[in-house]
């Protein structure tokens, strides 16, 4: 999923923009010309900065928590993988089921989908996709320090913010990142963007270990093929893919 760049910074109005400042909002041209004029935005609250962005952040916690009370799966899925997203960069280890066997993985958290997480090897750059429903334990290096909640839209492009306030549905749609952003991705529709790679598939099947180039995916399968012999994958069978970078 590639990414917009994002910055880490928290996001607030300046309480004056002189004359001559670009709005940053990419307007198209043959528009009327605008007197240049100082803006001065209102507040959104009576609280100070500091003091609004705690409330907001206890608010947010609030619904997290919520959410994941709901018996609802898919409500489900969507608020474990909010939490999870909040280990991004961090390196993490990882203890998977994998039938009769334990295997541990460990890597930089990438990101996370409805269904999956993804780790990046720090040495081969392969990424490593792990299904949520096979993690049995979960650590991370930096587990002591608060996960920080990033406004991941900051920064980006002033047309692709014009894009996802005029034309939401056809921009978000068009972006695997921005699908994972605003409703979570699935499995399989991640890995349609991974179709060509060459892809190691562990499995508790009876022979655990595939591997081949990844050719198809389906709703609940994906197909490899290697010296012209194709083999179909579940992926209820899958406990750990890694696709080569």
């Amino acid at each position: 999923m590639h990414q917009p760049t994002l910055s880490r910074k928290t996001f607030f109005c300046p309480e004056f923009v002189p004359t001559g400042v670009d709005d940053d909002f990419c307007l198209p041209c043959g528009c009327p010309e605008q007197l240049p004029q100082p803006k001065f935005p209102s507040p959104t609250s009576a609280l100070s900065p500091q003091e609004l962005e705690e409330v907001e952040e206890c608010i947010m916690a609030a619904n997290d928590l919520l959410l994941s009370l709901v018996t609802d799966d898919e409500i489900n899925e969507r608020a474990l993988q909010l939490n999870l997203r909040r280990l991004r960069k961090q390196f993490v280890t990882v203890l998977v089921d994998c039938g009769n066997k334990k295997e541990e993985v460990s890597g930089i958290f990438l990101d996370a989908g409805k269904d999956f997480i993804i780790l990046v090897n720090s040495e081969t750059k392969n990424v490593t996709v792990i299904t949520t429903n096979r993690i049995l334990f979960f650590s991370s290096a930096n587990r002591k320090t608060e996960a920080h909640h990033e406004q991941e839209l900051i920064s980006i492009d002033p047309c692709l913010r014009r894009q996802l306030t005029f034309n939401f549905g056809e921009t978000v749609t068009k972006s695997p990142f921005l699908l994972n952003l605003f409703f979570g991705l699935d499995l399989s529709m991640f890995l349609e963007s991974y179709v060509g790679y060459y892809c190691y598939v562990r499995t508790d099947r009876e022979k655990q270990e595939l591997d081949g180039t990844l050719i198809k995916i389906r709703t609940n399968s994906i197909e490899l093929t290697k010296y012209d012999e194709k083999q179909a994958v579940d992926f209820d069978e899958i406990c750990i893919m890694e696709l080569e970078k």
